[in-house]
């Protein structure tokens, strides 16, 4: 079972999201949504790894059979979406 950890976006600079965890802990993540708004203010819920690791990531819309650690939880105006990381 993957867990996720809760961070809520206090800031948006293109693709650059600073992020700010419980624990007041903050990170910048380059991070691409396709097909999704992202506003400040919204909370997402991602993998740890996705946390520590410098990288570039790619998040939109579940296709087909998405792995469990590839799937990630966005809360924007209070709904519930739920985003699968693209490759490649």
């Amino acid at each position: 079972m993957i867990v996720l950890q809760k961070v809520k976006v206090c800031g948006i600079d293109n693709y650059n999201y600073t992020l700010i965890d419980n624990d007041s802990k903050e990170y910048v993540k380059n991070i691409e949504f396709i097909d999704t708004k992202v506003s400040i203010g919204d909370y997402i819920y991602l993998p740890d790894n996705v946390l520590r690791e410098t990288n570039i990531y790619t998040f939109g819309p579940i296709q087909e059979r998405a792995k469990e650690e590839d799937i990630i939880k966005l809360i924007h105006e209070d709904k519930e979406i739920y985003l699968e990381r693209y490759y490649g």
